[in-house]
């Protein structure tokens, strides 16, 4: 990949609010950083703004150097916007991961001035925490939220990590990271907040955590009241800050993917948790519907689930409630809410919802197509949001294959993991978003973390690793595994402990995926088998009604 540039848009994701009117029709300043933010992270943000400041007082060149997904997209839109307004010149680079080949090709990007005499400074996001040291002669500004690697220099620039603080990395994305930063540095990129949560959302921080659903009169399951998001510690705080500044609205709904986009058959067909005679096919959720009294067309064609009306959706909700509990299945009640967020000022569409926005926007840069993730997040809407529609339509056929690919090859089981290898099945960058898709909709072992290989273009091999949640509370650490497996195989990896990733050379899988299965199993306490290696028995992924797209969440 080589660094991009690109004029700025007409118009950013939202139009600046520096001033916003309050209740009492009274312009007021507004702090672009939240209220209820933890200080430890106001003082890095404020650290990160100050490097800022001095590139623009030094005149210096900055080199924004981001991830290829949702995250690192946006986290990229965030940086070259607060530059842009610091008057601070700019590049930016999407890079796939930190590894050796990617190390290199910042280094050659960083180079600035005739024949590459200068090097320009390095902001690093949604990435940078495992390779700052690689760059110890530059000046560095990292916004990550993986876990790190401490050398003794990860706090001499300005390093902003929740994991510094003895925080989770669950709790704050790369963009929210970044938006910290640019929130810091001027009130004016408030207006990039909605930015920062659907890098979050992206990242799946807003996942709904268990709570139990309130029963309500004639024993029937109702949403559980108090519930406001899966979003928690510095991102709720920003939740709270962008629905008080009137940029975000957020209320508890049904919990299935693509309510702006999906027509409402879709939207049934695929949801999660499965409801008896209402979900699994576009036609038992037609004569669902139909049960219910709801259109599925109006004046505008297919209806998708935000065009119905308060009643309408409200007695939708109640029938799929009832539907659950005629069938014994009353403890799925509670999965049927989240948090659905929608950014205000931004119409009807694929960009109004976040999951549906971090969609859009992973469909880019997976792709090759980084200015155009980009550009759409910074405010375009022509030219290259034709071109996104266009890359999210690409995107939701190769998913599709690509289970359908995993579904037909299986997993094989060994003490601790499942793994499967799709070789070239499926592209290296999406490998993990099939990964966690598999994980939780091909009904696969909840007890065993699931491994996944795919081939690379220059000859490697990239592995994506996904844990359930049942064993993140037991302790598990895939970033660990994975980094330490793939360095004693010349690769490189890390992550997060429930989602991780690597690089390692190509064929050297079983090796790998051997001393991957002991390090996990060591985390979790369970004892592996006499055998160095155990002989996994192959294992057909086990489907769900509906086929391998039970769980497309697209």
């Amino acid at each position: 990949m080589v660094p991009s540039s690109f004029r700025p848009a007409k118009r950013l994701f939202h139009p600046p609010p520096s001033l916003l009117i309050s209740g009492d029709g009274l312009a007021v300043a507004v702090d672009a950083l939240p209220a209820q933010l933890d200080p430890r992270l106001r003082a890095r943000a404020e650290q990160g703004a100050a490097w800022v400041r001095e590139r623009a007082a030094k005149g210096e060149q900055v080199l924004v150097v981001h991830h290829i997904d949702a995250d690192g997209v946006t986290s990229g839109a965030i940086a070259a916007t607060a530059l842009e307004r610091a008057g601070v010149t700019y590049r930016t680079l999407a890079v796939k991961s930190m590894d050796q080949v990617h190390q290199e090709l910042v280094r050659e990007s960083a180079k600035s001035g005739p024949e590459g005499s200068a090097q320009s400074a390095l902001w690093f996001c949604d990435l940078g925490s495992t390779a700052y040291m690689q760059f110890p002669d530059a000046q560095r500004l990292v916004c990550d939220h993986h876990q790190l690697v401490r050398d003794g220099s990860e706090e001499s620039f300005p390093h902003v990590n929740p994991l510094l603080d003895g925080l989770s990395g669950e709790e704050l994305s790369g963009a929210g990271c970044a938006y910290l930063v640019a929130a810091a540095l001027d009130a004016r990129n408030l207006d990039l907040l909605p930015l920062a949560l659907v890098g979050a959302s992206a990242d799946l921080q807003d996942r709904p955590r268990s709570a139990p659903a309130v029963l309500g009169r004639d024993g029937i399951l109702l949403p559980p009241a108090g519930r406001t998001s899966g979003f928690h510690g510095a991102n709720a705080a920003l939740l709270a800050h962008g629905v008080a500044t009137g940029l975000l609205s957020a209320r508890t709904d049904l919990a299935f993917f693509g309510p702006q986009t999906r027509p409402l058959r879709k939207f049934l067909a695929f949801a999660e948790p499965a409801v008896p005679t209402a979900t699994g096919s576009q036609r038992t959720a037609e004569a669902f519907l139909l049960s219910v009294g709801i259109p599925l067309e109006d004046g505008d064609g297919e209806r998708p689930w935000s065009r119905l009306t308060a009643d309408e959706q409200r007695a939708v909700r109640s029938a799929l409630v009832e539907r659950l509990v005629a069938t014994g299945l009353a403890e799925r009640a509670d999965r049927l809410w989240r948090t659905v967020v929608t950014v205000v000022r931004e119409p009807p569409g694929p960009l109004r919802e976040l999951q549906e926005c971090g969609t859009l926007l992973n469909g880019t840069a997976r792709y090759g197509r980084p200015e155009v993730g980009l550009a759409v997040a910074r405010g375009d809407r022509g030219a290259a949001y034709e071109e996104a529609l266009g890359l999210l339509l690409d995107h939701r056929k190769h998913l599709a294959n690509a289970l359908d690919a995993l579904a037909r090859r299986g997993v094989r089981e060994m003490t601790a993991i499942q793994w499967t290898h799709l070789e070239d099945d499926v592209l290296d960058t999406v490998v993990g978003i099939v990964c966690g898709m598999a994980l939780d909709g091909l009904g696969l072992r909840r007890d065993l973390a699931l491994i996944a290989f795919a081939w690379t273009p220059d000859g490697r091999t990239k592995v994506s690793s996904r844990s359930p949640h049942e064993l993140q509370a037991r302790g598990i650490d895939l970033a660990t595994a994975m980094r330490e497996a793939a360095a004693a195989f010349g690769g490189q990896g890390g992550g997060h402990k429930g989602a991780a990733g690597a690089t390692i050379p190509r064929g050297c899988e079983a090796g790998f995926i051997a001393q991957v299965d002991r390090a996990v199993a060591a985390q979790l306490g369970v004892r592996l088998p006499g055998t160095p290696q155990p002989a996994p028995a192959t294992t057909p992924a086990r489907m769900r009604s509906g086929g391998p797209q039970t769980r497309l969440v697209l």
